[in-house]
């Protein structure tokens, strides 16, 4: 049954043009769809598993031409190697991202599906998510059903909690906060920083502070209390 409503979604991510005229290209359109893949996203290839405890929400994953030059697939970038060192910190255990799989009990995905132009620092616009998360990424919640959605940054926060009609707190009050927002009965939410050089080579977050932020996300998997 999830895996019917999950491909469904995904025919409709392909067949969608709602950020065409917005300088956002589809995977599948027809300059990359040798490309693309049955799955939401570029990142879900890495980790995909539809009965996943946990699912890590980032903003948007790409330009064109980095999904060109990797095949449209993941790589071992900065942000994902800090992201798998994160999960094993609060006992998840991923393999590379050369190396997918669907059983790892995480499910990785964006905010925004469709790819920029320009390249990853390309600024990008509030209508990009407020097309795709009520569209998109709710429902892969829904389907999913995870434990915890954590939000990597302010615009994954952000769309995450107006997919489903929460008003957002300040980001960093909800990045503070011990507890976590509840989407629906048996998922919360957890925000988190973004885990990459941008955020961590700076004073905003660095390693030792997003490491203490995860411990909320263990907290919320388990139940039990992270140290103060």
């Amino acid at each position: 049954m999830k895996q019917a409503a999950y491909q469904a979604l995904v025919a409709e991510r392909k067949a969608c043009t709602l950020c065409k005229e917005l300088e956002l290209t589809n995977p599948a359109s027809a300059a990359l769809c040798h490309l693309d893949s049955n799955q939401i996203g570029p990142w879900t290839r890495w980790q995909g598993d539809l009965d996943a405890d946990i699912m890590v929400v980032a903003q948007d994953w790409g330009d064109v031409e980095s999904f060109k030059r990797q095949s449209g697939k993941d790589n071992e970038s900065p942000t994902n190697r800090m992201l798998i060192k994160l999960l094993d910190h609060v006992g998840v255990r991923v393999t590379s991202p050369l190396a997918s799989r669907q059983d790892s009990g995480v499910f990785l995905t964006n905010a925004v599906l469709c790819l920029k132009h320009g390249n990853a620092q390309t600024a990008v616009s509030k209508q990009w998510y407020a097309n795709c998360g009520p569209k998109f990424l709710r429902r892969q919640i829904e389907i999913v059903r995870p434990r915890v959605v954590v939000t990597l940054g302010e615009w994954a926060y952000k769309t995450t909690m107006h997919s489903f009609e929460l008003e957002p707190r300040r980001f960093r009050d909800a990045v503070n906060s011990v507890d976590a927002v509840e989407l629906f009965q048996g998922t919360c939410l957890v925000p988190v920083y973004h885990c990459g050089p941008k955020i961590l080579n700076t004073r905003v977050r660095d390693r030792e502070a997003q490491f203490k932020d995860w411990m909320r996300v263990r907290h919320a998997l388990t139940g039990n209390i992270p140290d103060a």
